[in-house]
């Protein structure tokens, strides 16, 4: 008698993920696993076939990664980033298989923030994250925000000054009284009044008034009755009286002039005499 053994093989197979499907006896495989098959011999017999298929699944990494601007550029596996995205590279792992390596990247760009301030003088200073400003200007701050990057503060700043404006009157007396803004004067002086400009600003505008008073001069002239006409000032008299001439000055008013004339007549005397022979 003969007994026929029951005959066997196996096959030991590692593959990568990549290399699938296997083929194997006819059959084909997806996964790691032991597999058998059973086939008749030769001699009619049992022949047991044995497969260990070892599958080596993709090696995978990932990388997050949130960075400042500041910090740019980023490497990771021999190259350089600039931007925010996902990025993959693929190598061939010690086994043979692929690995595939991501990259998350994050960038915070630089924060920037803006504040634009029109103020009068009379609200200086001005201040501004912790900072004190009394001139226009643009000015920028630089602080870390919470992701831990540069956030960059600017301040347009532009102070009104206080606008001013000034009137220099000369003026007669017969012209009072004078209107200003809204008021009336009557003598000489220096007067401010304080408006609100249309920027909100105080404006201050100022008045010099001057006021010129009338002019007056007096001739007095005493004369005798032989010496006239009497002329004063262009124009002859032959009374005794008191006479006023109006007259503009240098500076535009009147001037009047008075002239004060006594004609002292002429003396006569008469003396009768008797006398005898």
């Amino acid at each position: 008698l003969v007994v026929n053994e029951i005959l066997t093989s196996t096959t030991d197979v590692v593959i990568c993920a990549s290399q699938l499907p296997y083929s194997w006896n006819g059959e084909t495989y997806t996964t790691t696993g032991t597999y058998e098959r059973t086939f008749v011999s030769a001699a009619g017999c049992d022949s047991i076939a044995t497969l260990n298929l070892v599958v080596n699944e993709v090696m995978t990494s990932t990388t997050n990664a949130t960075i400042c601007a500041s910090q740019l550029p980023y490497s990771w596996n021999g190259e350089t980033f600039t931007t925010t995205g996902i990025y993959e590279r693929t190598f061939v792992s010690a086994a043979g298989c692929d690995s595939i390596a991501t990259l998350n990247l994050v960038v915070n760009e630089v924060m920037t923030s803006t504040t634009d301030v029109v103020i009068c003088a009379s609200q200086l200073p001005y201040s501004w994250n912790g900072e004190t400003y009394t001139t226009t200007g643009t000015y920028e701050r630089t602080f870390v925000s919470a992701a831990g990057c540069d956030s960059i503060a600017t301040l347009n700043l532009v102070v009104n000054e206080v606008m001013t404006s000034t009137t220099n009157a000369t003026i007669c007396t017969s012209q009072l009284p004078y209107s200003w803004n809204g008021e009336t004067y009557t003598t000489t002086g220096t007067y401010e009044r304080t408006f609100v400009s249309a920027a909100g600003c105080d404006s201050i505008a100022t008045l010099n008034l001057v006021v010129n008073e009338v002019m007056t001069s007096t001739t007095n002239a005493t004369i005798c009755a032989s010496q006239l006409p009497y002329s004063w000032n262009g124009e002859i008299y032959t009374t005794t009286g008191t006479y006023e001439r109006t007259f503009v000055s240098a500076a535009g008013c009147d001037s009047i002039a008075t002239l004060n004339l006594v004609v002292n007549e002429t003396l006569t005397s008469t003396t009768d005499v008797v006398i005898c022979a």
